[in-house]
């Protein structure tokens, strides 16, 4: 389960989340969110044991940019 979902689903703002996680901005859980950054090996076993398994590590690895190449380098 993707953590938009979850924290969605759990009516969890920004800000809720990054205090259940702790030592974590604000800015990176809305990154984490939106899948634009990969969480540390810390943070994502922080989140699997909040969300009881439902968010694991591969649901929080960012999305590929969906720019071509010659296109990005620009």
């Amino acid at each position: 389960m993707l953590l938009k979902a979850w924290m969605r689903d759990e009516g969890l703002t920004d800000r809720e989340m990054a205090d259940r996680i702790g030592d974590i901005s604000l800015f990176m859980v809305r990154k984490l969110r939106f899948r634009e950054r990969g969480p540390s090996i810390r943070v994502a076993a922080r989140i699997e044991e909040l969300s009881g398994g439902m968010v694991r590590a591969p649901d929080l690895e960012p999305l590929k940019s969906r720019r071509p190449l010659a296109e990005a380098s620009s």
